[in-house]
């Protein structure tokens, strides 16, 4: 039997890991013992150690106020991992925590990353620690195998997990705009109130369309109506609903790269703390920061960023977008370039059959 530790600090990342977590679950049953430093889709098929995720924020004033709470989680997850002397801890995203903890356990075991930290865009000098560190990083997109075979990392791309966990949709469109303020509390505290705004723009310029907010699994439907009252619809998260929507604003995050699958025309906006803001245009050294946009090295969808993320400028995208039917089209017609470039598909069962052979099950 061989021990594996998933550690997984964010939502997304939580995500991805747990899948894998069930196929590896799936393809060597008793042959595995896993435990996780997650949140609750790791935990349905390992041992949870530590609830990670729910200490996850954005941004870098946001994170220096959790640090007490981060810095004792680190602690903990260090002691299990050391008790437990798995044969194989995987990282997932997370890199101020999870680059850290790779320093304490170099040596120790071995250690793959899974989904890779940003290294392209920002703090470019972590493939080095990367580099020095890991042993195999498992990336989820082509361009970045590509980035990290130019520095030698030992680097393995199965393609996107995503393109097996979206159910294949039946076509069809409502009259009804969705809203994705972020899956993070101090991310739809930022982007709900100007969601809102722009659905008070748009509601008596499209009187026959429903306009409703949509709520992640993880959220509670009460921080969302303390937020908007009742002048919003609160919905769940279901890929029946967002497919047929006619348009969706979107924070940044993996959620757009979910509408590109789902051929789903949207916009993407994102605010953040002022100073971390400021802090980012020094040290970010990419022009877009949504992800399909990323993907195809292009823009491909709008992004209405900080001081562009205007009601009345985005109100004016959408519109413009959903009453031509040239300009419609077009969006959907990139938005497919984006899924082809996530490609090769079962991802997930190919990752964890690697895993796997590696650890001779």
């Amino acid at each position: 039997m061989k021990k594996i530790v998933f550690i997984a600090g964010d939502k997304s990342g939580d995500l991805y890991a747990g899948l894998l977590a069930r196929n590896l679950k799936d393809i060597y049953g008793e042959s595995v013992l896993l435990y996780s430093c997650g949140g609750p889709e790791l935990a349905r098929s390992s041992k949870q150690l530590l609830d990670l995720v729910r200490l996850s924020v954005s941004g870098i004033i946001e994170v220096a106020a959790h640090f007490k709470d981060l810095k004792n989680a680190f602690n903990t997850a260090l002691a299990q991992v050391k008790k437990i002397q798995p044969d194989l801890v995987i990282l997932v995203d997370f890199p101020d925590f999870n680059l850290r903890l790779a320093q304490e356990l170099h040596g120790l075991c071995p250690l793959f990353y899974y989904i890779s930290p940003q290294v392209w865009a920002w703090r470019k000098n972590r493939v080095f620690i990367i580099k020095k560190l890991i042993d195999k990083m498992i990336v989820l997109f082509g361009f970045e195998h590509d980035f990290y075979q130019k520095y030698g990392v030992d680097s393995l791309f199965f393609g996107h997990p995503l393109l097996d966990i979206i159910p294949r949709q039946k076509q069809g469109t409502d009259n009804r705009i969705l809203f994705f303020p972020g899956s993070r509390k101090n991310e739809i505290k930022k982007h709900l109130p100007l969601m809102l705004e722009i659905k008070n723009i748009l509601s008596p310029q499209l009187p026959e369309y429903e306009f409703c907010a949509v709520r992640p699994e993880n959220m509670e439907k009460r921080f969302y109506t303390d937020l908007t009252g009742d002048s919003l619809r609160i919905i769940p998260h279901s890929y029946e609903n967002v497919s047929r929507a006619k348009f969706i604003v979107s924070a940044s995050g993996t959620a757009t790269l979910e509408l590109a699958i789902l051929n789903v025309p949207f916009c993407i906006v994102y605010n953040m703390n002022t100073i971390t803001w400021w802090l980012l245009t020094r040290m970010v050294k990419i022009k877009n920061i949504g992800l399909p946009n990323i993907v195809c090295g292009k823009k491909i969808v709008e992004e209405f960023i900080q001081f562009r993320a205007k009601p009345d400028t985005i109100a004016e995208h959408v519109l413009s977008s959903i009453n031509n039917e040239d300009n419609y089209n077009k969006i959907k017609s990139r938005l497919q370039k984006v899924k082809d470039k996530l490609t090769p598909y079962h991802a997930l069962k190919n990752t964890a059959t690697y895993i796997g052979n590696y650890l001779k099950l």
